[in-house]
């Protein structure tokens, strides 16, 4: 039995057969007229930001991010893989991944092609239920997308790092939606059985090999948030090119470190910056270089060290490109 007959049935069925199958189901959805958003543009995240109303008190944006109601208070309407007004940008910038190309041509996709990008920089409050997909939508853009599993006209790493990406975004989706129950339990399943699967057919000798098991390790950590043994693993056994391949990763885990003592931090008790930067695994001057970028104050006691006050509500992750800072424990370099 394939892995497509081991496949829920009913999901089976309303999967992403053909781009003309698809074209039809949304041939009587219209377009929405939201400006276009892409996972790389900054700018439009911005533009998002400011159209979600008047400036608020950070009293207030505190208030709502505590509120377990606001959770529930998006429900994605959009009817498409991608969001139109995303996937118009992306066909203006040539961002289309080779599976979404219409024809071939880098610069038009249609929307049985464009499949959302993961973006790390758009909180749920800024979002719009018409930039969201909604759980039936979710659950065809899965099913297509692990169809694309068994092509076989494109090498092993263009497939993989273009499901995963979007594998990404879809859960995403679920997490902003705060969807929870017995199908978005199957999704995470399918996902995870279908890439087993997939890596199974990939040549042992390849699967055992010392590069794809600390490439396997690597990506568990991350996915789990793991921060700290990925930093340490990175530092201890990475190669030269290894880590010139993960160096784009470092700085969001080390963002997500930083999310989490400031959150979890006790608030009269401030974190020290020297016991942060061996966490982060960085020189301390960097620290608070690093700290400012992602909106956090440090301060200096009238001892001289310097402290990281923790429970700060302007936490966000940089609108501009880290700087690349240096990691800590590289000497075999």
């Amino acid at each position: 039995m394939d892995r497509r007959q081991r496949r829920n049935p009913s999901a089976s069925s309303s999967a992403f057969s053909s781009p003309a199958s698809s074209s039809s189901r949304f041939r009587s959805e219209k377009f929405s007229s939201n400006p276009p958003k892409t996972s790389n543009s900054l700018e439009d995240a911005h533009q998002l930001k400011s159209k979600c109303g008047k400036p608020q008190r950070p009293e207030q944006e505190e208030e709502e991010e505590q509120d377990p109601n606001n959770l529930l208070s998006l429900v994605g309407t959009c009817p498409f893989m991608c969001p139109d007004g995303e996937r118009a940008q992306r066909e203006r910038l040539w961002d289309l991944a080779v599976f979404e190309r219409l024809h071939g041509n880098p610069g038009k996709t249609s929307p049985s092609l464009a499949v959302k990008k993961f973006c790390r920089t758009i909180a749920t409050k800024h979002m719009q239920a018409s930039d969201v997909r909604p759980l039936p939508v979710l659950e065809e853009t899965l099913n297509y997308l692990l169809n694309l599993l068994d092509a076989t006209e494109h090498p092993f790493e263009v497939v993989h790092d273009f499901v995963f990406d979007r594998t990404r975004s879809i859960r995403q989706d679920l997490s902003m939606q705060n969807i929870v129950n017995d199908q978005t339990i199957h999704m995470y399943e399918e996902m995870g059985e279908s890439l087993s699967l997939w890596l199974g057919c990939v040549p042992s000798l390849i699967l055992k090999s010392k590069e794809m098991c600390f490439a396997r390790r690597l990506l568990r950590l991350f996915r789990m948030g793991n921060y700290k043994r990925f930093l340490c693993t990175t530092a201890t056994e990475a190669s030269y090119l290894q880590y010139y391949i993960i160096e784009p990763y470092i700085n969001e885990v080390r963002a997500l470190t930083l999310s989490c003592v400031n959150y979890c931090g006790y608030k009269l008790h401030p974190y020290p910056i020297a016991h942060l930067s061996k966490l982060l695994m960085m020189k301390e001057l960097d620290v608070e270089s690093f700290c400012n970028a992602c909106g956090l104050e440090t301060s200096t006691d009238e001892r001289g060290n310097k402290f990281l006050s923790t429970k700060q509500t302007n936490f966000h992750y940089p609108k501009e490109v880290f700087p690349s800072y240096c990691l800590l424990g590289l000497e075999h370099f």
